[in-house]
């Protein structure tokens, strides 16, 4: 079985991993990258810890977790 992976396959790769060190980041420090609190129109990015924003941590720490393997082994299944 030969296997070539192309290079969209390799950047997919490539960005899977840095989501995944994203989350790990997140999960040793126990902080969240995320905008101020005006909301969405704010202007303001800071780092949040996860106990003042508890849902938006899980949020990234799932979607990013699941979205990142996803884009690692995407290539290697089809």
């Amino acid at each position: 079985m030969n296997m070539e992976i192309s290079t969209i396959e390799v950047v997919r790769i490539a960005v899977g991993l840095v989501i995944m060190a994203y989350v790990r980041y997140c999960l040793l420090n126990q902080k969240v990258w995320l905008r101020g609190p005006i909301g969405l129109f704010s202007k303001t990015y800071a780092w949040g810890t996860r106990e003042e924003n508890q849902t938006l941590f899980m949020l990234h720490v799932i979607a990013g977790t699941a979205f990142g393997i996803w884009l690692v082994v995407g290539p290697f299944l089809f």
